[in-house]
């Protein structure tokens, strides 16, 4: 036998080389032919079960996943990784109102008619701000204002194709949105999905875009709270501007009485002392403790003594107030104070009557 390694003669029945000691190894033979492998049990099963499941017998095996009754698996639900129409929607819808919504829309989206709204009929303007209809809210905000302009104009022309048109108008801008809001909410939300589409990604990335964009919005709660402000602000005032300005204006009329008062008060002791009225009221009138910018001017009744002051303290405040006098044996004055024009701003004395 020859020696692998060293190439050297050795005994048929050597099992060790004699020159390098190596162990000797017989070559082993070659197999003529190879034989089959075993077929496994489930290859051999495979043609009762492609017989079960309707199919040929080389068939591929039946997938278990698969819906019973031969029932696809797209007719029992989308794919997971697809956003539907449904899907969609709804994210764009948000959480207010979403069944109402889907329904409708369902409906549009196969041909049918929206609906009657009822938040569209009532609060048009509002509603649309609320669903982030932010072109449309515009357009109806201004489109009165042109088609107003544009019905003046048909009026002047043709007063009666004018009135006819005016009425159409008010029919439709009353009426209009009731019927047609779903159909326009629809396509609003139709051209967000559309946009969001488009731009591609994953599906959680098109809900979580069409959940940012649609919905609803706080601009409303807004507006009202502004609306509110204003108009609390506006009652306040119409009920606290008028108090205090008549409250002005009855101290400065009453600084005006006073002034009266003093002029009809020297009046008095001069004619207790000298028996006759003065001639000269500019003086009396200077002379006065009290002075009035509203006072115009202080007259005297050189027959009876009534004191004359007229009073201008604004617009419908104008008028005058009269000091009567009446004397006893002593030549000694009292007077009586009174208006016409000043009732609501003079003092209680002067409208009362009661002598000083």
């Amino acid at each position: 036998m020859k020696c692998h390694s060293c190439a050297h003669d050795n005994a048929d029945s050597a099992l060790f080389c004699s020159a390098c000691r190596r162990p000797l190894v017989a070559p082993s033979k070659l197999p003529s032919r190879l034989e089959p492998l075993a077929v496994p049990a489930m290859a051999a099963a495979a043609p009762a079960m492609a017989a079960a499941y309707g199919g040929a017998a080389g068939a591929a095996a039946p997938n278990r996943y698969a819906a019973p009754n031969g029932t696809s698996a797209s007719s029992m639900g989308a794919d997971p990784l697809i956003l539907t129409d449904d899907e969609a929607r709804a994210a764009v819808i948000g959480d207010a109102n979403t069944f109402y919504y889907l329904s409708r829309f369902d409906g549009l989206a196969h041909g049918g008619g929206g609906g009657w709204h009822w938040p569209g009929f009532l609060v048009t303007w509002y509603w649309m701000l609320y669903r982030k209809m932010w072109i449309p809210a515009l357009i109806y905000f201004f489109a009165p204002y042109v088609v107003w302009g544009t019905l003046g104009a048909v009026m002047a022309v043709s007063p009666t194709v004018g009135a006819l048109l005016a009425i159409a108008w008010v029919v439709a801008w009353l009426i209009g949105p009731g019927i047609l809001a779903n159909k326009w909410y629809f396509n609003h939300c139709q051209n967000k999905i559309r946009d969001v589409r488009a731009r591609g990604g994953s599906k959680e990335q098109m809900i979580a875009r069409l959940e940012a964009i649609g919905g609803t919005s706080n601009v409303l709660v807004i507006i009202l709270a502004v609306f509110g402000i204003i108009g609390g602000v506006g009652i306040l005032a119409a009920i606290a501007l008028p108090a205090y300005q008549t409250y002005v204006t009855k101290a400065k009329v009453s600084e005006a009485v006073l002034v009266g008062f003093d002029v009809a008060q020297a009046v008095g002791r001069q004619y207790e002392q000298t028996g006759a009225l003065p001639t000269d009221v500019d003086r009396l009138v200077s002379e006065a403790p009290h002075h009035s910018p509203i006072v115009t001017g202080v007259e005297l009744d050189s027959t009876s003594g009534t004191v004359t002051v007229k009073i201008d303290a604004g617009p419908r405040r104008q008028g005058s107030v009269q000091f009567v006098p009446g004397a006893d044996n002593n030549r000694h004055f009292t007077w009586t104070c009174s208006t016409e024009d000043l009732k609501p701003f003079v003092p209680a004395a002067c409208r009362d009557g009661v002598a000083r």
